[in-house]
């Protein structure tokens, strides 16, 4: 077996589960069976982690420690040093992060091993693939519209939309799904943010932006920074758009995954680039007078929320 005794999984927490579930398969092959023990790094006590490294099992010849949750390490430092001490034979150690720092103490030392394997999250047009691939792994056959709609469901998150697609193939009778189909089974579990607020604020919807300022209760100070950049996509994607850029490379142009690409390009449509320069020169403006300390961030925000949904031309009166 070639397994190394320690890796480090970095990325997506979907592609690292699976490769996880890989590793442990060949950790345990050929075995009568085995002892898996899932540590949280925020509760893990690195000394006595250290101790059971170091010793040998009563009950199984090959031990896997899966210790989730890396980013969140108390003790990072002193965690580093009990996993990358020499440890006993038959002794597996892998670790789950989504991401961490480039000082991190753990990526240092797992640098040092050559023991990394970095996941990212698929991009572009890679995550309605991904989608694709994991819906038809469990005979499932959806048009590209309602993996869009799914995508948006679970908040673009590989393994929330996983779960989903177990609860889609139970209802699934001929393994086809229809958009309607999945609006209706696919529960809205992506977490609550910002977000719908600057999706309202791009669509020149008054009465959802007000509401989603009101629901979320978050700092104006950082919505109205969000806003500043969800504006100036809009406007780079208007750009591109006037240049007849197929709307299958804007997502790549821009950096953003196919699906919530074709959800701001459906934003941007609304509004002529004029209008989104107009707006960027306004938040800009507003921004910079909120940290001069001349007006409130809530009122800066709520002037920048009647002009994006107002048919006027704005300006900064």
């Amino acid at each position: 077996m070639d397994e190394p005794q320690i890796i480090l999984f970095i990325g997506d927490p979907y592609r690292c589960d699976r490769a996880l579930a890989k590793r442990e398969e060949e950790i345990f092959s050929g075995t009568a069976g085995g002892e898996r023990r899932t540590v949280y790094a925020d509760e893990a006590d690195p000394s006595s982690l250290g101790v059971d490294l170091r010793s040998s099992s009563l009950f199984s010849s090959r031990r896997h420690f899966v210790i989730r949750g890396i980013e969140r390490a108390q003790a990072e430092a002193a965690l580093a040093a009990a996993i990358t001490r020499e440890i006993s034979d038959g002794t597996f150690v892998s670790l789950i992060a989504t991401e961490l720092k480039g000082k991190s103490p753990i990526l240092k030392a797992c640098r040092k091993r050559g023991a990394v394997v970095s996941l990212p999250a698929p991009r572009g047009r890679g995550m309605t693939r991904a989608a694709a691939g994991i819906l038809a792994e469990r005979g499932l056959e959806v048009e590209e519209e309602s993996i869009d709609v799914l995508l948006n469901r679970t908040g673009g998150r590989l393994i929330a939309l996983a779960r989903e697609a177990e609860k889609l193939r139970s209802f699934a009778r001929t393994g086809g799904l229809t958009g309607e189909a999945v609006e209706r089974l696919a529960f809205p579990n992506a977490e609550q943010t910002v977000y719908p607020f600057y999706d309202r604020l791009g669509e020149g919807d008054l009465t959802g932006a007000i509401a989603g300022i009101r629901e979320l209760d978050e700092d104006p100070t950082l919505m109205l920074s969000g806003a500043i950049r969800h504006l100036t996509r809009l406007a780079m994607i208007r750009l591109l758009l006037d240049r007849k850029t197929p709307a299958k490379k804007i997502g790549g142009f821009v950096g953003l995954p196919d699906w919530l690409a074709r959800r701001l390009i459906a934003q941007a449509k609304l509004h002529g680039i004029d209008r989104l320069i107009s707006l960027l020169d306004l938040a800009v403006g507003l921004d910079l007078e909120v940290k001069a300390g001349r007006i409130p961030a809530f009122d800066a925000l709520l002037k920048l929320v009647f002009a994006a949904t107002s048919p006027q031309r704005p300006g900064r009166g």
